[in-house]
């Protein structure tokens, strides 16, 4: 897979935190010597798996430290509170059909992260006999070449003499959305055992499979035998042709640790790498950098934070690379030593709207708290909702995505309005869900044309798709409901407890998660300390904030097999943080069962 080329500054985002190295063959420097020791913390990492297109993919398989779940209709995983590495903070996700998606993160205690991860398509490139070998070319000047050397099942390491089918993809470092396509992140680990920046000057994966789709390696490859080594060819960007080094060192991708490790060189000829490897998985040509730390905080006209934001650094001679905002609005990460920087806040639309020069960075940069003016362009979409029967539904949600957000509207008495605030009046298609919160149905998705202004989309049939997920729970009077297609709601398990997390699509608003030691049947169980959270400060901070003790008791009624549902409810006292006020709260779930 090969992308447009550009210019490039490599800024990578990790979580809200951003990386973003360069590298310049007038540096002397290495690798910076203030980066934070790496410890073992307690944070939270959330976030979307796209396909190629940049649609959302549902049913994907995705891990984070020991903690499993699937993505959602909407492509949306969460992990709430699990434990993780501060420095190499790792979530792989898997899905028939395209290479293992993965993002490394940079966190910190009590952090709460958000990734994207786009999915690279699994493509046969080639084959050839397992004694002979052979040539394939993944891209017009990439390829991979095999001696006539002996391959292995990678999981039994026995001896394969079949054919061997080659499935590969090019990464383009010049590409603009590399930091969501790649896996891990920018930094790796160099031969001396020290964490390094990086820039890359081209990636591939390859990947070997047997007759039978059983995974193989290149003998010796872990199996103990002697095998010989497969030679990787990568065409050098126009972009970095001038700055390419004559050698360059050659990086593994571990998608156990989610680091780049450090492991031969590529010798340049003409404008491309060749180099040799003796085992599969991604491999990456990168310059090692030099890197300071840097924090920014965005905040709206009206004080508010802003939550994943955009933001780019831009270099005149290196080009652009860019990132979001954590969840409160900051964004933490390392740049480049010695280069003079703009930054810019970009709209949902991709158009700046806040640019600041600073550098030459020649030490950590606070950049402190800038104030973005944001606006927006009007559109209201209206419209009736009917069940199965045709009738007015009278209790439902419509959901919305346009311009690749997710919006949505509750039906009363069979009628909707959604007022949606775009950053532009281009025309645009909007896709409306509907659903039917007394009979658990939804309908197909329905398609618009829209630019702003008023619309009437006439009649949505709620009907045909289950929806019947959800939590709820009654807290200081109030009734909290969490359902399927309007919200998220997803389950996983994080060593012993399995973990139920309820929250609103756009990540406003309350939240709960809900955690059951030991679950493996219906029946009695103590809950594990869970969370609540259902008020915010102007400035996006939460202000309502409760910690189940251990003294309450969740009652699994029904433990479905994996993809069926789990049904139960809970009861018990919590406690206001930080004053301990005790408060009494039950509540309920039906949720689906992903592992």
């Amino acid at each position: 897979m090969k992308y447009p080329n550009r210019s490039i500054l490599l800024l990578l985002l990790i979580g809200g935190l951003i990386t973003f190295f360069a590298c310049s063959k007038n540096k002397d420097k290495g690798p910076s010597d203030e980066l934070p020791a790496d410890k073992v913390v307690t944070a939270s990492i959330r976030g979307r798996v796209l396909d190629e297109s940049g649609l959302p993919v549902a049913g994907a398989a995705v891990s984070g430290g020991t903690a499993q779940t699937l993505t959602d209709v909407n492509g949306t995983f969460s992990f709430k509170d699990i434990q993780t590495s501060s420095r190499w903070g790792f979530v792989k996700v898997s899905k028939t059909g395209y290479f293992t998606g993965s993002r490394t993160v940079v966190t910190e205690a009590g952090g709460s992260n958000y990734v994207t991860i786009s999915l690279i398509p699994k493509i046969a490139r080639g084959s050839f006999g397992a004694g002979s070998g052979g040539a394939v070319m993944v891209e017009s000047g990439d390829t991979v070449n095999f001696s006539g050397t002996s391959v292995v099942d990678a999981a039994t390491h026995a001896a394969y003499t079949g054919t061997v089918h080659v499935y590969a993809a090019y990464l383009d470092p010049t590409d603009a959305n590399l930091s969501n396509i790649m896996p891990g992140d920018l930094r790796g680990v160099g031969a001396d055992g020290r964490e390094t920046g990086l820039q890359s000057f081209g990636m591939m994966a390859v990947e070997l499979v047997g007759d039978g789709g059983e995974k193989l390696q290149l003998a010796g490859a872990g199996s103990g035998q002697v095998g010989g080594k497969a030679t990787l060819t990568m065409q050098i960007p126009a972009a970095l042709q001038a700055t390419a080094p004559s050698t360059i060192p050659l990086w593994y991708f571990n998608d156990s640790t989610g680091k780049w490790i450090e492991e031969g060189t590529a010798t340049r000829q003409g404008n491309s790498y060749v180099g040799q490897v003796s085992h599969f998985s991604f491999w990456n040509c990168d310059a090692p950098s030099a890197v300071v730390n840097f924090t920014v905080h965005l905040k709206d006209q009206q004080g508010r934070s802003l939550a994943n934001t955009e933001i780019e650094f831009v270099s005149p001679t290196l080009g652009t690379r860019g990132g979001y905002t954590d969840s409160t609005g900051y964004a933490h990460g390392m740049v480049p030593r010695g280069e003079s920087l703009l930054f810019r806040v970009l709209n949902p639309c991709g158009t700046a709207i806040f640019t600041e020069n600073f550098g030459p960075v020649l030490a950590d940069q606070d950049l402190g708290t800038k104030v973005v003016t944001t606006a927006n362009v009007d559109l209201q979409l209206s419209g009736t909702v009917v069940d199965c029967s045709g009738n007015a539904v009278t209790s439902g949600y419509v959901n919305a995505i346009l311009d690749g957000l997710y919006y949505g509207a509750r039906v009363q008495d069979g009628h909707f309005t959604l007022v949606i605030h775009r950053c532009s009046a281009s025309s645009a298609e909007v896709q409306l869900t509907a659903s039917d919160n007394a009979t658990s149905q939804q309908g197909t998705a329905s398609a618009f044309v829209v630019t702003k202004g008023s619309k009437d989309v006439g009649e949505l049939i709620a009907c045909g798709v289950s929806t019947e997920e959800h939590v709820s729970f009654v807290l200081n009077g109030d009734t909290y409901q969490f359902l399927a297609l309007q919200d998220t709601i997803l389950t996983y398990r994080a060593n012993n407890l399995f973990m139920i997390e309820a929250e609103r699509k756009d990540f406003k608003g309350p939240y709960c998660v809900i955690r059951i030691k030991n679950l493996e049947r219906a029946g009695e169980y103590s809950a594990h300390p869970s969370e609540w959270s259902t008020g915010f400060t102007p400035d996006g901070k939460e202000i309502t904030y409760y910690s189940l003790t251990n003294t309450a008791t969740s009652t699994v009624t029904s433990y479905g097999a994996i993809g069926e549902f789990i049904e139960g409810r809970f009861s018990g006292t919590i406690y206001l943080s930080p004053t301990g006020e005790p408060f009494v709260t039950s509540g309920s779930f039906r949720v689906r069962r992903t592992n």
